[in-house]
């Protein structure tokens, strides 16, 4: 039962990632940390991140902005080891409690569209790789920052995935060697790797047949909703 759980919970995940355009690990880590209440948890969905990242890099990497990708990258540097600190110090508990209050924390202006600088891009690739290596979520800071810098999509998603590709690698191996998780746990990854396919397919259907608008207030709904849970189930 846990397989089919966990496997309905990366469909969705990839399913609001390719409708919208970012999601995958704030949907996914608060889900599975209730299936599996485990620091594996965590990197299981990093890993299926970085999967899906890197499957789609060599389409997109072209339309990257290195200019921003750089400043990103750099701030990052400093976020990173942090991060790494916190996921080794943290219970599970704590990893629920901490992925709740993140995903509060920026879903509300993803939800209204705030425009946030964020520090000209290193303020947001420092929290991002503080975030990413911590409890797996670099995504929601660099949203923030790209749609105060407002970009085009193409650049949008060409820099972010490209980002997403270098700080997810990174944060895997940080918690990898923190000895809080068993490499041999991974392993189910790559068993979940068709439902991200699956998850991909739907969600590009979804936002073909829904109303743009209608279907990223939904996914900020489920997203508010399983930072609630994250944070209820942790304290």
């Amino acid at each position: 039962m846990e397989w089919i759980w966990t496997f309905l919970i990366v469909v969705m995940s990839a399913a609001v990632q390719t409708g919208t355009g970012f999601g995958f690990a704030i949907m996914a880590i608060p889900l599975l940390l209730l299936v599996n209440p485990d620091h594996s948890a965590v990197s299981t969905a990093l890993a299926l991140s970085l999967l899906s990242s890197l499957s789609t890099l060599p389409k997109v990497v072209r339309d990257a902005d290195r200019r921003m990708l750089g400043r990103l990258l750099t701030g990052s540097a400093f976020g990173l080891p942090l991060g790494g600190l916190v996921f080794f110090l943290l219970d599970v508990e704590g990893l629920k409690a901490a992925a709740g209050v993140a995903i509060l924390a920026f879903a509300v202006p993803l939800l209204i569209r705030m425009r946030l600088p964020l520090g000209g891009g290193r303020g947001a690739g420092l929290l991002s790789g503080f975030l990413g290596a911590s409890v797996g979520m670099p995504g929601p800071p660099v949203v923030l920052y790209m749609l105060s810098a407002d970009v085009g999509k193409n650049v949008f998603r060409g820099t972010s995935i490209a980002y997403y590709s270098a700080v997810n690698a990174v944060s895997l191996t940080i918690q990898l060697s923190s000895g809080r998780v068993v490499p041999a746990e991974l392993v189910q990854a790559a068993f979940l790797v068709p439902a991200i396919f699956a998850g991909q397919y739907i969600g590009a259907a979804a936002a073909r047949r829904l109303s743009p608008v209608w279907f990223r207030r939904a996914t900020m709904l489920l997203l508010v909703a399983s930072g609630v849970q994250a944070l209820l189930t942790g304290l």
